[in-house]
């Protein structure tokens, strides 16, 4: 025969734990890290492995530009638009993966925070 759930002080109904130590987490703060942990998002890295794909054509460009590979004035101005359409573009696309990074890392924080707060409201007294 099954024991029926015990009542703790704050009103909550536990289901009776396995053996060995365990928090009960309301059912709300369950829900709310199962729903942080829906949204955290695995993007691939496009901005970042554009931006070093745009850095590497901005720079070879560039060497092109330095070593006298181009003779006439109008391909000379083109190649250089190219480095500069290239630098700018590649150093925005590196600037938007590093946000990405820190958003994914704000997003992980979040969860451990109230998870640290589940735990702190439980901890035994020392």
């Amino acid at each position: 025969m099954s024991e029926p759930p015990f009542q703790i002080s704050q009103g909550f109904e536990v289901l009776k734990p396995k053996s060995g130590k365990a928090y009960p987490v309301p059912c709300d703060e369950w829900e709310f890290l199962k729903k942080k942990i829906a949204e955290i998002s695995f993007t691939n890295e496009l901005f970042n492995d554009g931006g070093w794909a745009l850095l590497g054509i901005s720079l070879s460009t560039f060497g092109s530009i330095l070593l006298g590979a181009y003779s006439s004035t109008s391909t000379l101005t083109i190649a250089w638009a190219i480095v500069a359409v290239t630098l700018i573009s590649g150093v925005l696309c590196l600037y938007f993966a590093a946000q990405v990074k820190k958003v994914k890392k704000t997003q992980a924080s979040e969860i451990l925070t109230q998870m640290e707060l589940i735990e702190k409201r439980y901890q035994e007294e020392q």
